[in-house]
């Protein structure tokens, strides 16, 4: 027993001076403005903050208190202290954020003025290995199918840029870990990490569904696995708005010189809901709140102003589409498709291309953002994923709105496949794009 006291003590020791001494260091870093590459801040600077961290539990440990006293105290001394780490923190996002883009080559157009961008969405990926049973709710053979979606429509598509649509994951799985979730979205990015192509992404209405009981399913914590990626583009939110991922991703022309073509990537939300976060029955999907319009806005004129006062032509993607898809269709009783309780069908001339399956599935109410993209004039065409079996392309308003089949076999599906969209910086009111779709490798139903 005296000996496995000792080993203890020491183990403590040792545990504690390495967190202090880790701790103190990065304090003293973030306590400059500004350090070079090597640089180690000053030692008084370092034991200044050791001084600092170590006065209160040693004032602690000799005071002669009751434990009530002591507690009141510790809560009262870990308010500068939590006001400091939360200083370091933003610190350190904003350095990250820094490094990142200063560490990626810029996004550009190709000596032969295009560029090549990939839409893989509603990916819908989960790890079949957390699923252990014996009936195998989590067929092995779709995770093959799914990433051999993403392998083959790479090697068609030949992209100077990925776009996640959405529903990347199945975040409604009860049976997620933070272990399976993070080998789940390594495993989707790997096929792309091995060609170093550029990622980014949206999310969709499944990606953190089941956030309210597996807090880890956080989109805050997908993106940050998502970023592991040397050549991931997108960011937590350009501004403090609503949602995440929230960002844009200017493509500078091929000589370099000025912004060509401009990339949103937006959060559309997943369900309608309360003040307290549940999902309120019968009220829809989610959509783009008004401080991501405004940032939306803000920053299309920033890039309007960069671009001679002129609209830097832009192509959006988000999951969830925009209502205005029905403005196109007519109002039928006898309608095979529907949005609430109104039945529609489609005329001859709604569709500039592509096919409808399915009823589009937007929010129920949700006119403010494609009237945002009207007022702002930047928008060429929106691309959406949601509904997994249609592939049309519809313009509304001198807008195109366009539907992206879905990449994977872990959810309803038809044919598996992705989009390829090429835009060039001498066409900027007009685009290229086709449908991917990939056979399967696997034999048998796959249940």
């Amino acid at each position: 027993a005296p000996f496995v006291l000792v080993l203890l003590i020491v183990a403590m020791v040792a545990f504690y001076a390495t967190s202090f001494d880790s701790i103190a260091l990065t304090a003293s870093c973030y306590s400059y403005h500004g350090l070079a590459e090597g640089e180690q801040p000053h030692k008084g600077i370092q034991l200044l903050w050791c001084i600092l961290l170590i006065l209160l539990p040693i004032a602690l440990l000799f005071a002669e208190s009751s434990m009530s006293n002591l507690q009141s105290v510790s809560i009262v001394a870990a308010f500068p202290i939590g006001v400091v780490i939360l200083l370091i923190t933003g610190s350190f996002l904003k350095d990250a954020k820094k490094y990142i883009k200063e560490k990626q080559a810029p996004l550009h157009f190709g000596a032969d003025g295009k560029f090549r961008i990939l839409h893989l969405t509603d990916v819908h990926e989960v790890d079949p290995e957390m699923d252990d049973e014996e009936d195998r709710q989590i067929p092995i053979n779709k995770s093959k199918e799914t990433i051999n979606v993403i392998r083959r429509c790479i090697e068609i598509a030949n992209p100077d840029l990925i776009v996640f649509g959405g529903d990347n994951i199945s975040g409604y799985w009860q049976e997620f870990t933070y272990e399976y979730m993070y080998n789940t979205i390594k495993k989707i990015v790997a096929p792309i990490a091995e060609k170093n192509i550029p990622l980014a992404i949206v999310f969709g209405n499944h990606d953190a569904e089941a956030q309210p009981k597996l807090p880890f399913l956080a989109k805050e914590n997908q993106i940050c696995i998502y970023a592991e990626y040397e050549n991931f583009r997108s960011t937590m939110n350009d501004e403090d708005v609503s949602g995440c991922a929230n960002c844009s991703l200017p493509i500078l022309s091929s000589d370099g010189k000025h912004i060509a073509w401009n990339i949103w990537c937006i959060d559309s939300g997943d369900y309608v809901r309360d003040d307290e976060v549940n999902v309120i029955d019968d009220a829809g999907y989610g959509f783009v709140k008004k401080d991501q319009i405004a940032w939306y806005e803000r920053r299309a004129a920033e890039l309007k102003a960069q671009n001679g006062g002129k609209a830097v032509p832009s192509l959006l993607f988000q999951h969830i589409p925009v209502i205005q898809e029905y403005n196109n269709l007519k109002k039928d009783p006898d309608g095979e498709y529907s949005l609430g309780a109104q039945h529609y069908s489609v005329p001859d001339g709604a569709l500039l291309e592509g096919e409808i399956h399915e009823s589009p599935c937007p929010p129920l109410e949700n006119g403010d953002e494609f009237e945002s993209w009207k007022r702002t004039g930047d928008i060429v065409a929106a691309f959406f994923g949601h509904d997994h079996v249609n592939t049309f392309t519809m313009e509304v308003d001198g807008i195109k709105l366009v539907q992206t089949p879905g990449a994977g076999y872990h959810t309803y599906g038809d044919k598996r496949g992705g989009r390829l969209i090429i835009i060039d910086e001498n066409k900027p009111d007009s685009y290229e794009s086709e449908c991917i779709f990939i056979d399967r490798i696997t034999q048998g139903e796959l249940k």
